[in-house]
């Protein structure tokens, strides 16, 4: 899910994109614990890497992330996906690298005989399915937010109430609007 809201604002006209370049994907790999490579500085230009390669990489992640993100929102709706949608998201689950799992560094990684975007990809991808055909599939929700956040969520709530994706943020925003409102409609009415 985190991947999925690495694009913010989904609701409105233009998208915000939190990763905008390929070595700002690398980055956010790193920080949530998704090894790329042996090397993953070949993936990326200035760090040693290909330019054309790690476009090539970075469109297909964003590609990925779009594709999840459509098979959820199809699910929250309860309508049928898209057929390309299906198909591209199976291609990154039939495209699996030849890959070892392996102790680096005091966690697991992989150790892909050949880098690329699905040996990243991949666990991702795997992640969305169980996700999507897991118990918790019918909790997958999308902020209400009126001013068009639209990230997706996993409502833990016992009663299976939430609306917002994080009440510190669009609910607050949200509830405090609503407390403006009574308060200006109430002062206007005396």
């Amino acid at each position: 899910m985190r991947f999925v809201n690495t694009a913010a604002w989904r609701l409105r006209q233009a998208a915000e994109e939190r990763l905008p370049t390929p070595a700002a994907l690398l980055d956010w790999l790193d920080e949530n614990g998704v090894r790329i490579s042996n090397d993953p500085a070949e993936l990326t230009p200035g760090r040693g890497g290909h330019l054309q390669r790690a476009q090539a990489v970075y469109g297909s992640a964003i590609a990925l992330r779009e594709t999840i993100y459509e098979l959820l929102v199809a699910q929250i709706r309860k309508i049928p996906p898209a057929d390309d949608h299906v198909q591209a998201f199976n291609r990154f689950l039939q495209h699996r690298p030849a890959a070892l799992l392996e102790w680096q560094g005091g966690k697991f990684g992989w150790n892909a005989s050949e880098p690329g975007v699905f040996i990243f990809c991949t666990p991702i991808a795997v992640s969305a399915a169980e996700l999507m055909t897991g118990p918790q599939a019918g909790r997958v929700k999308q902020c209400q937010d009126d001013r068009g956040c639209g990230w997706l969520f996993v409502d833990g709530s016992r009663a299976q109430n939430r609306r917002w994706c994080s009440m510190g943020d669009c609910g607050n925003r949200a509830k405090a609007s609503r407390h403006y409102a009574r308060v200006r409609g109430t002062r206007d009415g005396r």
